[in-house]
């Protein structure tokens, strides 16, 4: 399953954590040396950046307008027709988009350019969709943590998609998700928020492109479109260490860490409390990491994956009971401990998972349990 990049950046180290948790008292009580206000002024850290355009995310020009009434009559048909024209209008009729996770475009550069990451195609849909009178609007989806390698910079996905209310029912456009379920975690973005995102990817975009200063001013704008979202600072404090300049990277791990628990902060720091030599500071934040670890269903289920690819099916059991109590509706937990209970000799068992996944299972995760139920009535 490939996300989009909606991006947390850390330093090129396996982390898997997405959950708050509890820690005992620093050692040391360190409060940042440079305030929010401060680490977006550039010029104290060597940076002389150019301003950059404001960008319209959803701006529709002629050739869209005209896209969208190619395809999507203005009279005659409800919101759920609409979307129905709309989307076989992208997807099959003219646009033929091609998926690149590591290209963020604007509605309108999608459009011409056919390609781009989730973002960007949510971006193009949503804004045809309101040129067609259909009020759709931005998701974000909390889905298991998957990453993506650029250069020395490992990539922590998040995902973005468009959601209408209809009557009766909300629908859900998604175009690169093909397990998205109902049961994930989700909010409504504002538009402001998505434009925050849209400024967070470009500022890693230019960070990977080594244009420091272009990706500065990307984080700034995310940062005051959205002062409240931690893992902006987080992306921020990785471009400090880049530009050795480790109290900024500091201060920016630790205003994270102080919005919202920021994990991935907390994981950063640590490296750089180790590679400072403040072993006791650097100790902490790994333990903090490590809680989030352990209450991270995603976490378990990894190392469920690891332990019954060794045959400890005993210990890929435990672990996968304790994902489940933290995450109950996730069809491949079940899936998992099925196959955990069949190597067990628990076929009974293992019929009961099974039909737990197939209950929360849609299209051909379904018709694989149903297949996998069907070979266990031979026993």
């Amino acid at each position: 399953m490939i996300t989009c990049l909606l991006v947390r950046l850390f330093t090129p180290v396996f982390v898997i954590f997405a959950l708050a948790a509890c820690a005992s008292q620093s050692p040391i009580a360190r409060a940042p040396a440079y305030t929010p206000e401060q680490l977006l002024q550039g010029s104290q850290f060597g940076l002389h950046p150019e301003p950059i355009p404001a960008v319209d995310l959803l701006a529709v020009n002629d050739d869209m307008r005209a896209f969208v009434h190619q395809h999507v009559p203005d009279m005659g048909v409800n919101d759920r027709r609409k979307i129905e024209l709309l989307l076989r209008a992208i997807l099959d009729d003219g646009l033929n988009l091609n998926y690149n996770n590591f290209l963020t475009f604007t509605a309108e550069e999608a459009f011409y350019s056919r390609e781009g990451n989730c973002m960007s195609f949510t971006n193009l849909f949503v804004a045809l969709a309101r040129e067609a009178g259909v009020n759709a609007k931005f998701q974000e989806v909390e889905v298991p943590p998957s990453w993506a390698a650029r250069g020395d910079t490992w990539l922590l996905n998040l995902h973005i998609n468009a959601v209408i209310d209809l009557p009766g029912y909300e629908q859900v456009v998604d175009f690169n998700l093909n397990d998205y379920s109902r049961d994930l975690h989700r909010r409504e973005l504002t538009d402001r928020e998505a434009l925050a995102r849209y400024h967070n990817n470009m500022g890693v975009h230019w960070m990977g492109e080594g244009d420091y200063e272009r990706a500065f001013m990307q984080f700034k704008r995310a940062i005051q479109l959205r002062p409240g979202t931690g893992y902006f600072y987080t992306n921020l404090g990785t471009l400090f260490r880049r530009l050795e300049q480790e109290t900024a990277a500091e201060s920016a791990y630790l205003v994270a860490i102080g919005i919202d628990d920021e994990p991935v902060a907390s994981s950063n720091l640590a490296r750089l409390y180790d590679g400072q030599g403040e072993d006791e500071l650097a100790r902490y934040y790994r333990e903090r990491v490590e809680l989030f670890r352990t209450r991270n269903p995603y976490y378990l289920f990894h190392l469920a994956e690891e332990a019954y690819a060794r045959a400890e099916y005993d210990e890929a059991e435990d672990l996968l009971l304790n994902a489940l109590r933290r995450h109950p509706r996730d069809h491949e937990i079940y899936r998992l401990l099925g196959l955990t209970h069949l190597q067990l000799g628990d076929y009974w068992l293992a019929e009961k998972r099974f039909r737990q996944a197939a209950e929360l299972a849609e299209g051909e995760a379904l018709e694989r349990y149903n297949h996998k139920l069907e070979l266990l009535a031979n026993y």
